[in-house]
């Protein structure tokens, strides 16, 4: 089982010794930064990329088959300030950033095949931290990152209407009362439902 839609990248990764790459396709409020892991441009699709030649770190969560949350934390260091602007990195967040992955021949470093999706998510924080060398610090969230969020919304007959006008689904919900029934000593109990009473069957040891 594997995740690589091209055979040819599978074939390659399952050698002994194969020469991987990254790249990076970041969307900020200006426009796309391209960046992947090698030295000098890179052209993918039509794209250039640029070489960032080591100054790059990716550090993120081992994969697993499990559903959940995964984050990528992106180091890089040396880049021009003048090509990320304050103005985007004040206003990255919620934006999309795409990793591939793709291999080259390590003999004639021509490329394997198209270089596939590895991680897609959403910009959580971007920072620039000062130094000798500048670098800009980015935290994105897989995409799945939406299902620890709480929406705001509740069900209740309100807020239904704001999806299904006229729906009466959920029109009884603040007039529910359910009371405590007693487990041993014959208690009992009633459930109150929109006015409607029901008798709770008596419990006992």
């Amino acid at each position: 089982m594997t995740w690589f839609a091209s055979s040819p990248n599978e074939l390659e990764v399952s050698k002994e010794k194969y020469y991987p790459f990254n790249a990076l396709d970041i969307d900020l409020p200006s426009g796309h930064l391209y960046f992947w892991t090698g030295l000098g441009d890179l052209v993918l699709n039509g794209t250039t990329y640029i070489g960032l030649a080591g100054m790059c770190a990716i550090d993120g969560e081992p994969e697993n088959s499990e559903l959940g949350v995964q984050r990528r934390t992106y180091s890089i260091s040396g880049v021009d300030p003048a090509l990320i602007d304050e103005d985007d990195i004040d206003n990255s967040f919620g934006h999309e950033c795409i990793e591939y992955l793709g291999f080259f021949n390590p003999e004639t470093l021509a490329l394997i095949d198209t270089p596939e999706e590895s991680f897609r998510g959403r910009i959580d924080s971007f920072s620039r931290q000062d130094g000798q060398a500048p670098i800009v610090k980015m935290i994105v969230e897989h995409r799945l990152a939406v299902i620890d969020r709480v929406d705001g919304w509740h069900y209740t007959h309100e807020d239904q209407q704001s999806f299904y006008p006229g729906d009466l689904g959920l029109n009884q919900v603040n007039n529910t009362v359910l009371k405590k029934a007693l487990w041993g000593g014959g208690g009992s109990s009633q459930s109150v439902v929109g006015g409607l009473t029901f008798p709770a069957r008596n419990y006992q040891r």
